[in-house]
């Protein structure tokens, strides 16, 4: 589950232009990954989409 999780977090990062992670990033994805259940996830990939077309 985790790894699809990450792969849908990752997938909202890029579309909303987000591609240059560093570790911090890296770290923050994980305890996102971690902690937040798949309905939450896919919550926030939405608000980074939404913004993303605002541009």
């Amino acid at each position: 589950m985790t790894d699809r999780l990450h792969q849908v977090l990752m997938a909202g990062l890029s579309k909303a232009g987000i591609y240059d992670l560093g570790p911090d990033d890296w770290a923050a994805v994980q305890a996102i990954v971690d902690r937040l259940d798949e309905v939450t996830v896919r919550r926030v990939v939405y608000w980074l989409s939404a913004n993303s077309s605002e541009k």
